[in-house]
């Protein structure tokens, strides 16, 4: 019912029908997943930018059946700070799944939101093998922006563990306290830097209970050499506000899964939750070595992973996430970690308006931060 479904900004009293939506938007694979925001919506926008655009899609009965968000931070982009927009949260269900027009309809409300010092494309991600949602986004179609893929993108599910080996002689690792901030800010500035899209973060920001919901000082790590920070890493749990929640397996795997869940710990293998159940999972984030290269930066990134991980043993978590850009230096050091990978795309969209600043974009590795998405 393609003329049924109404695309507008979100009204007050819409937020309990968002997070339905949200229940309801599964993600299908070996294990159909919805990633859900309980107990509002609204709580983890605040990681994600500190200004937001919600769009929904009502159907024939005002119920909502479509979402779409447009969140803006500030982030380098060619190495310089700049407010730049993520598109996320795209949803839809019943007769708003595959409505070329209401797809259509909220792109046209989220480009009107845009502001003048802002950057005239966004950025969005796409599962890899969400082959219905790329088709779609990358046809052209009239009305749509343009979705020109800028790279490849890697999340690390990496399994909690125990430390099994020391740092190296001379490198120590450690949990930050509130007056290594500035110097831990510097650390992610200096990194992110050296990435494309990488968010622009202040002690300030660091500290702040709505920037960093969720994260404390104490949950930095950071590694010293000489008294020299060498890097620094977050483990960043957002299961208070933000859910992956598993919804169903598929048939051979939840025949196998109760072995599973025995040999699991054994194998080094992260526990299937009953269905219903979030999993245990937190993020890795703001990975950032003072140095990119050489054995010093391989050491830093993996003495880092090391105590992220049995930090996360501790608390019982199962997995760590982390992503990382397909060509980015330090995968292979996370890649000998225990891990399965989930790979999407990085888009930049931007109609007419933008395609010189897309052209314009250097060849630094992609760095955003998937803890803020």
């Amino acid at each position: 019912m393609p003329g049924t479904v109404r695309m507008e900004r979100e009204r007050p009293g819409d937020e309990p029908g968002i997070r339905a939506l949200l229940r309801q938007s599964a993600f299908a694979g070996a294990v159909s997943l919805t990633f859900e925001r309980e107990p509002d919506f609204h709580l983890a926008a605040t990681i994600e930018g500190d200004r937001h655009d919600v769009v929904v899609g009502r159907g024939h009965d005002e119920s909502i059946v479509g979402l779409a968000t447009r969140s803006v931070r500030t982030a380098f982009v060619n190495g310089v700070p700049a407010r730049l927009g993520y598109l996320g949260q795209l949803r839809a269900i019943g007769e708003g799944r595959g409505n070329v027009r209401a797809i259509r309809d909220g792109f046209a409300l989220l480009r009107a939101g845009r502001r003048p010092d802002e950057t005239p494309f966004d950025l969005t991600s796409i599962v890899s093998d969400n082959a219905p949602a790329r088709r779609l986004l990358e046809a052209g179609l009239p009305g749509y922006p343009t979705y020109r893929r800028l790279g490849g993108m890697v999340t690390l599910a990496l399994v909690a563990r125990a430390r099994h080996r020391p740092p190296p002689a001379g490198l120590t690792v450690r949990r930050a306290t509130p007056a290594l901030l500035p110097a831990v800010a510097e650390v992610i500035a200096a990194h992110g830097a050296r990435r494309q899209f990488a968010p622009c973060l202040s002690a300030e920001d660091l500290a702040s209970p709505e920037r960093a919901r969720g994260l404390a000082p104490g949950d930095f790590l950071v590694a010293e050499r000489g008294g020299r920070l060498a890097g620094c890493a977050a483990v960043w749990d957002q299961r208070a506000f933000k859910q992956a929640v598993v919804r169903g397996y598929s048939p051979w795997l939840r025949a196998v899964r109760p072995l599973l869940s025995l040999a699991g710990p054994a194998l080094g293998l992260p526990r299937l939750p009953p269905v219903g159940q979030p999993l245990a999972t937190a993020f890795l984030a703001f990975l950032s070595p003072a140095s990119d290269f050489g054995e010093e930066a391989v050491a830093v990134v993996e003495a880092l992973v090391d105590e992220a991980l049995a930090e996360a043993a501790r608390r019982g978590l199962e997995t760590l996430l982390l992503g990382l850009a397909d060509d980015d230096p330090l995968l292979p050091a996370a890649l000998r970690r225990p891990h399965r990978p989930y790979r999407s795309t990085l888009y930049a969209v931007h109609f007419e308006e933008g395609a010189d600043a897309v052209a314009a974009l250097d060849g630094r590795p992609l760095g955003p931060e998937v803890a803020a998405l």
